[in-house]
């Protein structure tokens, strides 16, 4: 397996009493492409929300390609090489498209305006939507905003995009073109942390499966594997429900 790209071990989170993670521990290879997926409130949020640095954990170890992430680490000390994509496009409305992407290349990398605008346009145009670079996220649909908030994680050229249930805010018709940017990107070999429910997708692309419950990692393998024989009576169960629908 190649070198690890993220490393958790042992993590644990709390909110006030409840422990929303029980020593998680997973490793993430460099280009490879992890799925989680389990109930509500199974924590799958929290650990990437661990690993952007969102929320701090209680206990274990956090690595990004080898460096160690405490708590004291910012987001933005970690935007070179962690890019992250939420359930809400968090764009700012009151910002054009275009300059929704250019600010943070400009702020946090240095870019010239010219620089961050050939940049954001390639991004746009890889998501499919360069056309709509003058409006404001208001006049686009959820789809669109969702790329256009992809769009924004890539203009930042990280190393590591993860995703929290990326389509989970959109209306059924716009989750396919929203999907089919993450399946392009993720031919690239780009190393992918995602969570989801959309178990098309995680057969296509993803390399590992980690099934979580109750906070804990209960199951891991490859899709073929993961998808034919779940080995938990818990991922079992969760499967035989997300899947008959």
């Amino acid at each position: 397996m190649s070198e690890p790209a993220i490393r958790l071990d042992g993590v644990s989170k709390y909110f006030g009493d409840f422990q929303v993670l029980r020593e998680v521990s997973m490793r993430v290879g460099t280009g490879e492409r992890v799925v989680i997926c389990g109930p509500s409130g199974s924590g799958k949020s929290t650990v990437v929300r661990c690993i952007n640095r969102l929320e701090t954990h209680e206990a274990g170890v956090i690595e990004v390609f080898g460096r160690e992430v405490g708590n004291r680490t910012t987001p933005e000390a970690l935007g070179r090489e962690i890019g992250m994509v939420f359930q809400q496009f968090n764009l700012f409305p009151h910002l054009s498209v275009l300059d929704n992407l250019t600010l943070g290349p400009m702020k946090a990398l240095g870019l010239s305006r010219r620089d961050a605008e050939e940049r954001a346009m390639a991004y746009l145009t890889r998501v499919r939507i360069p056309e709509q670079a003058g409006k404001r996220p208001g006049q686009l649909s959820g789809g669109q905003q969702q790329r256009v908030a992809i769009a924004r994680s890539l203009a930042m050229e990280p190393k590591v995009l993860l995703f929290d249930e990326p389509t989970s805010a959109l209306d059924p018709e716009m989750i396919a073109e929203v999907l089919d940017v993450m399946i392009d990107l993720a031919e690239d070999g780009r190393t992918m942390i995602v969570v989801t429910h959309e178990m098309g997708f995680a057969r296509k692309v993803a390399d590992q499966m980690i099934f979580m419950d109750a906070g804990e990692i209960v199951e891991t393998g490859p899709p073929a594997e993961f998808f034919a024989a779940p080995k938990s009576k818990r991922c079992q169960t969760f499967l035989s429900q997300i899947l008959s629908h």
